[in-house]
């Protein structure tokens, strides 16, 4: 990506405990947490102490972790199976709290982009089933680890469906969009019925379940995990009126494309007409972020060898390849399949 959208980038920093837990992992597999920090170049004074890792050193610890395991381990899943959701502080106590999975996800939702930072989520529903899309954003995420953060992502959300309905077992599909690993096992005797290969990397489940009762609601709890979600939101000064951004925000792409101006504005409850009015009192428009984001993706999917860029191109929503090309060529003075030449 251009610089300028670097340097946009927030300063992204793990949680210690995400840390802990990989060095555990490592531990279980006989390596000494000196000799995986070693490896990574991490202090392991830093580590004592409890504070939190830059993006860069927490991806260091990733590939520290996976080169000692090596790939009969799938670092991706295994993390994301053993972090609660009560990780994810007020946010993760808010998503227990609900009465409903409905309204749990529209938490998720609302409060993804403080949460979720260099992972897209999107949310849909067809033919009775509810589908969690998940993907990767380039500029934060390097293509070498793209699959572990899915993964974690991925087992982190089916260890939360099923630990609010364990009788959903049977009804929860898991699809990866890369080719089947070497540890297709185990991630199927730890998740269940998991595909590979497939168009995008998402989780299904029938819709119902997110309209049946949580066991763990409590309207008290809630609106006390909502209050602190909403006052960390103010302390670390990412609240925003930006329109522009809300609606970056909900442009991610699912399986069947985009969401429609309209759903957009619905989602921010607000009329098209009054949508329209700020964006353009901010000298942006509908289309201008709709292609901001099929350059984001565009991106994200020629990492993957699989597709052929006519599948891309339809992906996002262009009809004629050509066009896909051309816009393209306009966002980075290349064609696609010269950009995914340079790709290591």
């Amino acid at each position: 990506m251009p610089s300028s959208e670097n340097r946009s980038l927030p300063a992204v920093t793990v949680p210690a405990l995400f840390t802990r837990s990989y060095l555990a992992l490592a531990e279980e597999h006989g390596h000494a947490r000196q000799q995986v920090l070693r490896r990574a170049g991490i202090s392991a004074s830093h580590i004592a102490s409890g504070h939190e890792l830059s993006l860069p050193e927490y991806l260091r610890l990733l590939s520290a972790v996976g080169d000692l395991l090596g790939p009969q381990v799938c670092i991706g899943v295994e993390m994301g199976w053993r972090i609660p959701p009560t990780a994810l502080g007020p946010l993760g106590a808010a998503v227990l709290s609900c009465p409903t999975g409905r309204e749990a996800l529209a938490l998720c939702r609302r409060f993804w982009r403080f949460y979720g930072i260099g992972v897209t989520l999107g949310i849909s529903t067809d033919d009775d089933v509810c589908t969690l899309s998940f993907q990767t954003q380039p500029a934060v995420v390097p293509a070498a680890h793209r699959q572990t953060v899915l993964e974690a992502m991925v087992a982190g959300f089916a260890r939360g469906i099923l630990g609010l309905h364990r009788d959903a077992s049977e009804g929860i599909v898991i699809w990866f969009d890369v080719d089947t690993p070497p540890w297709a096992s185990s991630v199927r005797d730890r998740l269940g019925n998991v595909h590979w290969g497939m168009p995008s990397c998402c989780i299904r489940f029938p819709e119902h379940l997110l309209d049946d009762p949580l066991p763990n609601a409590s309207a008290l709890g809630l609106n006390d995990a909502l209050s602190q979600c909403e006052t960390l939101e103010r302390l670390q000064g990412k609240h925003t009126d930006d329109i522009a951004e809300r609606v970056r925000h909900e442009l991610v792409w699912q399986v069947d494309g985009y969401p429609s101006f309209e759903a957009v504005a619905e989602r921010l409850h607000m009329s098209t007409r009054t949508l329209r009015r700020r964006l353009r009192e901010q000298g942006v428009g509908y289309m201008d972020l709709l292609n901001m984001a099929r350059r984001r993706d565009a991106l994200s999917l020629l990492e993957r060898p699989v597709l052929e860029v006519a599948q891309i191109a339809q992906m996002l929503g262009y009809a004629d390849p050509a066009n896909f090309t051309r816009a393209f060529r306009q966002w980075t003075g290349l064609t696609p399949s010269a950009w995914r030449a340079r790709l290591p």
